[in-house]
């Protein structure tokens, strides 16, 4: 399966080579925090799956779309919130665990209710889901996007910390925020900007 998914990273590179070293980021991010929350081994695997597809919906979006600088339009925004569920129906021939599919979905729901696509709330998001969000706000916010320079790490801390409980999964936050106190982030092939 390991195979499969560097082609379809390939496939998504030469779309959005951004797109791919995030996921990767999101990926390592994601694992440190699932390990830290003592994950059993089978969800630590799905989740590393979906992490590194999640955002695989992309590839339908116009690239002028995704790098666009300042607000997006409506229709834009559009697009951009069908990625998750786009991503996942493109990914179903693949055999792999539904939770896998329901994590990449998931992602950009939020515990108050307010994310999309579904608008699901709490505990009626998958665990993987809560914690791949949280990771792909932190890498989101801490590293550069096509469309803006890296905001930095302290400024994700504050994002997760401000919205802990409300946007983002209480234990997920302080798992990350325990990671990062005691500097695991040495361990990763990267590191975040300060």
């Amino acid at each position: 399966m390991d195979s499969i998914v560097h082609v379809i990273e390939s496939v998504m590179g030469a779309h959005d080579p951004y797109t791919v070293t995030h996921q990767q980021r999101v990926a390592q991010i994601s694992l440190l925090v699932a390990r830290e929350m003592g994950l059993e081994q089978q969800k630590i695997s799905n989740l590393e799956m979906a992490a590194r597809l999640h955002d695989f919906g992309k590839i339908s979006v116009p690239i002028g779309i995704l790098s666009k600088p300042g607000k997006l339009s409506v229709p834009e925004m559009a697009m951009i919130k069908g990625h998750p569920v786009t991503g996942a129906d493109m990914l179903r021939p693949l055999i792999v665990p539904a939770r896998t599919f329901l994590t990449i979905m998931q992602h950009h729901e939020r515990i108050n209710g307010s994310g999309y696509p579904f608008g699901l709330s709490g505990e009626d998001i998958l665990l993987e889901a809560r914690i791949l969000g949280v990771a792909d706000v932190i890498e989101a916010i801490s590293f550069h996007r096509p469309y803006r320079i890296s905001l930095g790490i302290e400024a994700a801390l504050g994002e997760i910390s401000q919205n802990k409980g409300v946007l983002y999964d209480t234990s997920v936050v302080n798992a990350f925020t325990k990671i990062y106190a005691v500097n695991m982030f040495g361990n990763l092939s990267f590191s975040l900007p300060a």
